[in-house]
């Protein structure tokens, strides 16, 4: 390959002369004469003072940056500093690096290569609002830093990626570390903090949707002459902003945020953080759906049009469509070494965040069902405000002895969570329909006035212990919980054609004991086969249960409870960067409820019946090789289906109820498998370049719960290009181009559907460009 070095380097030098020099202030390299035989890499070497931070969270530790694709280390399933390579249980780590070459712009999209993980059903359209996934074939809990976050749909609070060092995902139950999740699995998203090197990033990328985004990163030791305080403390700032259209005709994506940090280290053996965020979300994208028909199958419109509505076709209103969203936190991460057998970690935040949401949509109705046809879409109005607040914290020490031939790792820890929601919500009234062939955007549709308003506190306070025994090379880990939950408040709905009122109080109390075991045996060969049994419960809030005890009221349906076996294997090669795991597991949900339509008894009771069960088997492969190769591979067998339940649901084909028992759960695909490949060329005429490449296949899953269709598969195609600019010259050290393209055939796919009404697409080619500078 020929480069013509010098219109290129004056066009480059002119469009980034500004950045360059923010860049170059700041400590990058100065230029160099043009005439240079040899062109090493950067070397950074991070110092910390006095020695590596207790906390984890030097690169390679723990909770660290992640050499290439592959992470050694994690405590998200122990929430100890472990080998995943000794851990007994599916984990997957996504690295800094798997985010920027994949260029995700949400949690959402970091997760996509991630087997097991389903992302996206609600659509690739609708993923820049909420982190909505499935893990195993249920969904997912999300955490930052160990602790809960707020879920919800109007004031969730939204993490975007540009913030984290990296996102740890554990597979199965674990209620035994975290309290109350499902049983597929949870998130940590893992925050960037300060690091005792200066160090800086900037930032700009274009296209898409016509946006435009761009960040800054930079950070480094805070220098004092005060005797005793030197190299003591760290800062970082990250910015972020992003403005642009969003997915689907007349909506819009705005981001701005700033997360400043400091760390004060005084030792090796201490460490203080405190993180602040700022978040404001004026405009969040897309959130809708189509009906089935006009998706997945075609429609008759009339007027000689039969086909499906386009990708970017937009239901709403833009008078009414609004989702804007704010969020403040302040959190702290302390950590402290008594002594090498002795270590204490604390952890809590405060979180606000408030959301306004409203809607014109596509409506749950009848016409918008298997038969619908005709350019008209029903459609219906919808809006809140929603006011939420969260204090969480946890605080454990981690204790190492022996007992005889035995390693004792002992956690002993408490953690603590209050959520407290403030809503006021709308009813749903019917809103004009849109005509397909001919939208009006701006029909002056009333928007309805709130009538119910709530208060909802949330609370859970549970304590935990585990010990990981190590005999030689058998590790045993044995853990339990103890949690107690609560959520009471008030809520009134306004009846407002009569003037009246009606206010209703909940007081759902619930408790629980989980626990897990495991048991993993590491060859000298880097072979580690394991077993391991785990749990987890999930309160429920909604609902009676009749029993004659409680007299009419009736009492509280006890919690959701979850239990997996697992059976798998890793490999790790020793002196490699490879690790390779297969999992092989089995899940059962019990005590889900259904309405209660025993003869005789009151209406509004509900029975705990309901069991649904997952089988399935995982794969992943992770590779770093010298030779510039690195690789994510992976595949995902499921067969979930509801065990055992007594409900019925209607058969929209035959309008006839039907029984759910054997029937499968709708937006789990049956098979999911994933490839994503860079390779960087290390000589020749190409040095300096990186490629990628990555295949997605999204197997067929059940539309609707009385499954009668099928959304159909998908595969979908990702690339990926890079250039370090100081090959073309060396005055543009630090310098680097990116661009980045999204299902880059332009599949034309469902991602899934709830049923006939609500079906999502998944986005369509996307190409991004990304110029950025590092130093």
């Amino acid at each position: 390959m020929q480069i013509q070095p010098s219109g290129q380097r004056l066009i480059v030098l002119v469009l980034l002369s500004s950045v360059a020099m923010i860049g170059l202030s700041a400590g990058g390299a100065s230029a160099q004469p043009a005439a240079q035989t040899v062109t090493l890499d950067t070397l950074s070497v991070e110092g910390v003072g006095r020695g590596p931070a207790v906390a984890g969270t030097d690169p390679g530790g723990a909770l660290g940056a992640v050499p290439g694709y592959v992470a050694s280390r994690s405590v998200v399933a122990t929430k100890t500093d472990t080998p995943i390579l000794e851990t007994a249980q599916s984990v997957s780590v996504i690295g800094r690096k798997q985010i920027e070459d994949a260029n995700a712009l949400t949690i959402n999209q970091a997760l996509r290569y991630t087997p097991g993980v389903t992302t996206e059903q609600r659509g690739g359209a609708g993923s820049t609002r909420l982190e909505q996934f499935l893990i195993r074939g249920f969904n997912a809990p999300v955490f930052l830093d160990g602790m809960a976050l707020l879920g919800g749909r109007d004031a969730n609070a939204s993490v975007d990626p540009y913030r984290l060092e990296r996102i740890d995902v554990i597979k199965g139950p674990a209620s035994v570390l975290y309290g109350q999740s499902g049983p597929g699995g949870i998130v940590n998203l893992v925050s960037k903090v300060p690091r005792f090197v200066e160090h800086g990033e900037i930032f700009v990328q274009g296209g898409g949707f016509n946006e435009v985004r761009g960040g800054v990163d930079v950070g480094g030791p805070i220098h004092s002459d005060v005797p005793g305080l030197a190299d003591q403390f760290a800062y970082r700032i990250v910015g972020f902003g992003w403005n642009g259209d969003g997915p689907v005709d007349t909506t819009r994506v705005e981001r701005v945020l700033i997360n400043p940090s400091v760390t004060w280290r005084p030792s090796s053996d201490t460490s203080l953080t405190i993180i602040g965020n700022y978040q404001r979300d004026p405009f969040s994208g897309f959130y809708g759906g189509f009906p089935a028909v006009g998706t997945v199958f075609p429609r008759n419109f009339g007027s000689g049009v039969i086909g499906r509505l386009p990708v970017n076709f937009y239901d709403g209103d833009r008078n009414i469509e609004r989702s804007d969203r704010t969020q403040a936190s302040i959190e702290y991460l302390f950590d402290h070494r008594v002594n090498e057998n002795l270590r204490f970690h604390s952890a809590g935040r405060y979180l606000r965040t408030q959301g306004d949401y409203r809607s014109v949509y596509s409506a749950f109705s009848p016409l918008n069902g298997p038969f619908a046809s005709g350019p008209l879409l029903p459609r219906a109005v919808i809006g809140t405000q929603v006011d939420a607040e969260a204090y969480t914290m946890d605080t454990n020490a981690v204790m190492t002895f022996d007992t005889g031939f035995i390693a004792h790792t002992a956690l002993v820890g408490v953690d603590h969570r209050t959520f407290s929601t403030r809503t006021l919500g709308t009813p749903f009234p019917t809103a004009p329909s849109l005509n397909a062939l001919a939208p009006d955007y701006a029909m002056n549709i009333a928007f309805p006035a709130f009538n119910t308003a709530s208060r909802v506190d949330a609370q859970q306070t549970g304590v935990y212990f585990q010990d990981q025994a190590k005999f030689d090379r058998l590790v045993l880990t044995l853990g339990g919980r103890y949690d107690v939950a609560s959520q009471t408040g008030p809520t009134r709905s306004f009846n407002l054609a009569n003037n009246t009122s009606t206010l209703t109080l909940q007081d759902a109390p619930a408790d629980a004991f989980t626990g897990r075991a495991s048991l993993l045996y590491l060859f000298d060969s880097g072979v580690a086969p394991y077993v391991s049994y785990s749990q987890a419960f999930e309160p429920i809030v909604s609902g009676r249960v009749f029993d004659p005890a409680f007299g009419t009221v009736g009492r509280i349906p006890n919690p959701q409870l979850s239990d997996q076996y697992e059976a798998g294997i890793k490999y790790q090669p020793p002196g490699t960067d490879i690790l390779l795991t297969a999992a092989a597991f089995d899940i059962r949900q019990s005590n889900r409820t259904t309405a209660d339509t025993t003869l005789g008894r009151p209406t509004g009771f509900v029975l705990q019946t309901g069991q649904v069960g997952v089988q399935g088997f995982e794969f992943e492969a992770r590779a770093n090789l010298a030779e510039g190769l690195s690789l994510i591979g992976g595949f995902s067998v499921l067969d979930a289906r509801n065990v055992r339940d007594d409900g019925r649901t209607l058969n929209d084909l035959t309008q006839q109820n039907v029984a759910l028992e054997g029937r499968r759960p709708v937006l789990v695909p049956d098979k999911t498998a994933s490839l994503l490949a860079t390779y960087r060329f290390l000589d020749g005429p190409l040095l300096g370049l990186e490629i990628g490449g990555g295949v997605r296949y999204l197997g067929p899953s059940w539309g609707d719960a009385a499954n009668t269709f099928k959304v159909p598969e998908s595969v979908l195609v990702d690339a990926t290009a890079s250039y370090d600019l100081k090959y073309l010259d060396p005055s543009l050290q630090g310098f680097s181009m990116q661009v980045n393209a999204t299902n880059l055939l332009d599949e034309r796919y469902v991602s899934g559907c709830n049923g006939y009404t609500s079906c999502y697409y998944g986005l369509p080619r996307t190409v991004y460009a990304t110029l950025r500078y590092r130093w």
